[in-house]
């Protein structure tokens, strides 16, 4: 059984970007389309052929005196509504891809600058817009804010990670599209510093993953982008001098992984363990390597020690299949562990040992050469 998820340490503000979140996040659970429906043309929301000009200006009338409230309004209520009206208008069941695709370009145009405005409650109200308009043209905005070379704002990359995360579950795109936006995610998790903002975008890769609809070839490289990343990201661990507060982000996220290897296929185990078990080896090295700092904190005493065990049982996991000849004979359940108790009774000899047993095995066949 895994030890309770260590709380996260962080100077990011996640009650604030909550609070921010969740009304739109409760607008996607109700049926309701009245301001939709009494506001525009139920034949521009049915389109199925591109929008005539004069559907065009009428849905840009629509648009416009909504987006000027999130854009510059400063009355809290109207903003809500504003954005009320947008996210109902886009989660219309007479929706069609058509119409969204042209209403996520119209959006897109109108609050481009909004999303990369300094203004943060403004910032994520566009996002949350775009968000729900269901579409790469209005996803691609939001994915942009998780790149800390483009977003300075920890929050807002936060924000957008998750959105971009719940969008996941009803984005109308081709199945190439999720290999693109994992990828980047996967590069934006490679260069995230904020403890949250990271452990969203490592999260969002996996929701990508858990995708029903997308096909096997698709959802293997989207989980090989997840393994990169989770691989860069320990190497960046492995090199710190103290403590890494990384470290606490990756807790989740190697609970998914250890569940989506038990339902991989051998020849998608046998590939992703070169990169993985070499990438938890590391992970281990670096606990060692920071034992003294990290249990300096209790939080991060914890984090730590809920990593390694997700380490042991991944590590053993995957030798098991890949060098099931040296498990002859014994069980998985009579399994010691030995890295978790080590870390938590503070016994570093033995957790060092165990250490380089690891470090030999990963570092020759089949991991090696």
């Amino acid at each position: 059984m895994s030890p309770p998820e260590a709380p996260i340490e962080t100077g990011s503000t996640p009650a604030m970007i909550s609070r921010l979140l969740i009304p739109a996040i409760l607008a996607a659970c109700v049926g309701s389309t009245t301001l939709a429906q009494s506001s525009l043309d139920r034949a521009i929301v049915g389109a199925t052929a591109p929008l005539s000009e004069a559907q065009k200006t009428a849905l840009s009338g629509f648009i416009a005196k909504h987006v000027d409230a999130i854009k510059d309004g400063n009355d809290a209520a109207a903003t809500d509504d504003a954005r009320w009206a947008l996210v109902t208008l886009a989660r219309d069941p007479a929706a069609t891809p058509t119409f969204r695709k042209a209403l996520a370009l119209s959006i897109a145009g109108d609050l481009a600058a909004t999303v990369k405005g300094s203004d943060l409650r403004r910032a994520i109200n566009a996002m949350q817009v775009l968000r729900f308009t269901r579409t790469p043209e209005g996803l691609d905005l939001v994915v942009e804010r998780t790149v800390p070379s483009a977003e300075t704002e920890p929050g807002k990359r936060i924000a957008a990670a998750s959105l971009v995360a719940d969008a996941f579950e009803d984005l109308d795109a081709n199945n190439a599209y999720y290999e693109t936006v994992s990828r980047r995610l996967k590069d934006a998790a490679t260069a995230e510093s904020d403890v949250l903002a990271l452990q969203q975008k490592l999260g969002a890769i996996a929701a990508a993953a858990r995708r029903k609809e997308l096909p096997p070839e698709n959802a293997r490289a989207v989980r090989k982008n997840l393994i990169d990343a989770i691989a860069s990201v320990s190497k960046a661990i492995r090199g710190s001098a103290s403590a890494d507060p990384r470290m606490q982000a990756l807790q989740r996220v190697l609970v998914g992984v250890r569940n989506d290897l038990l339902e991989m296929s051998q020849a998608e185990r046998a590939a992703v363990s070169k990169t993985l078990a070499p990438t938890l080896s590391d992970l281990v090295s670096a606990a060692s390597a920071q034992w003294a700092s990290a249990h300096e904190s209790a939080v991060m005493s914890a984090s730590y020690g809920s990593v390694m065990n997700s380490c042991e049982v991944l590590l053993r996991l995957i030798d098991r299949s890949e060098r099931a000849s040296a498990y002859t004979g014994s069980k998985p359940e009579g399994d010691q562990r030995i890295l978790t108790p080590t870390w938590d009774a503070k016994d570093k000899a033995k957790f060092d040992a165990e250490a380089k047993r690891w470090a030999d095995i990963v570092g020759a066949a089949p991991y090696r050469g």
